[in-house]
């Protein structure tokens, strides 16, 4: 008798995105899942029709799954709307979604297959492909047909080398199912985590189980240009306005994420020393690694050319696109765009 698929949960957390969001739900009510499968759709306070587009699509269902439909008391952003939307799950597994991207129809299909063959497993990363608007018909037409191509997965853990393509930072860390201990064991998302929720989940996932990678499976199509938060509001150009905006946006990342992510360094160091956790040494030091690499960039754009040298000689950053971004950001801003205009990269 085959094992019995997990039973997981669709939670699609979405705000003001009422041009999409029809789409995306479309998509998940599309899954050919055919384990137990419940569907939280969590609008965080959107000021736009989103939320009501939401109740028309569940009003519209014919599914006999379950379906909740939540909205935040506030704007919460990502995190708190994570942390509102985790509290409905009845379920062992969360399958996340955006309000803006595409889920193939085999998506919870490869999720469930790859928990059932690594029990061991606290997170699972599938493929993703980046598209536009202007490839929407396509997009959506590919990601609707059904799928039985054969899934190929990749077990990681711990002690695995960070050098390996898919060790510790998987290329597909947002497209992603988590494990519910990551929040039995460790709590919410620290409320101001809102750029660093899936790496929260990351790192508690990582130290509780080991990670299953199927990037050759393509299981979400993500939307390019519709306003990504995790790029400071990224509308997909690439001229100059858009080099000088995101490059102040990284100086602001890092500085509001920088609580988070330190929270979540001793929050692994506690349960390491509670449950006396051997082989974790390798892991740590890399996250070490990279609390000290955020903390040099918080002030990588705030002060002189010296400083960029400084944080660029100290992070070890080489080559010619790393030594101009040393120099003022106007400049750097204009050469770039420059670059990218004679060369068709735009």
């Amino acid at each position: 008798m085959p094992p019995t698929l997990p039973k997981l949960s669709y939670v699609l957390l979405s705000h003001n995105r009422e041009k999409y969001i029809r789409a995306a739900i479309e998509s998940a009510f599309a899954q050919d899942y055919e384990g137990e499968l419940e569907y939280i759709f969590s609008d965080d306070c959107s000021t736009d029709r989103t939320f009501e587009i939401i109740k028309e699509c569940v009003a519209a269902y014919k599914g006999n799954r379950r379906v909740v439909v939540t909205q935040t008391p506030r704007n919460l952003h990502l995190a708190g709307n994570t942390n509102h939307a985790v509290q409905f799950v009845e379920s062992d597994w969360i399958v996340r979604a955006d309000d803006d991207d595409y889920s193939a129809t085999n998506r919870c299909s490869l999720i469930g297959k790859a928990i059932v063959a690594y029990p061991r497993a606290r997170y699972v990363t599938t493929g993703v492909t980046h598209f536009t608007d202007a490839q929407e018909d396509v997009i959506r037409a590919r990601a609707l047909t059904p799928n039985d191509e054969p899934w190929v997965a990749k077990e990681t853990d711990i002690t695995t080398s960070p050098n390996e393509e898919t060790s510790f930072r998987p290329r597909a860390l947002s497209y992603k199912a988590w494990h519910m201990d990551v929040f039995r064991v460790f709590g919410p998302i620290h409320p101001q985590g809102y750029y660093v929720d899936d790496l929260t989940c990351f790192y508690r996932a990582s130290i509780l189980g080991t990670g299953v990678h199927m990037h050759r499976n393509i299981a979400v199509y993500m939307r390019d240009g519709s306003g990504n938060m995790s790029r400071g509001e990224d509308d997909n150009k690439r001229g100059y306005y858009a080099i000088v905006r995101l490059e102040k946006f990284n100086d602001k990342y890092f500085n509001l994420t920088h609580e988070p992510v330190i929270e979540i360094y001793h929050a692994l160091c506690s349960h390491i020393r509670q449950y006396n956790l051997t082989g974790t040494e390798r892991f740590m030091d890399a996250f070490r690694q990279e609390i000290h690499e955020r903390e040099l960039l918080r002030t990588f754009w705030r002060k002189g050319i010296l400083n960029r040298i400084r944080i660029s000689r100290a992070i070890g950053y080489k080559g010619l696109f790393c030594a101009l971004r040393c120099l003022p950001l106007p400049i750097f801003a204009g050469l770039l765009a420059t670059y990218r205009m004679l060369t068709g990269k735009a």
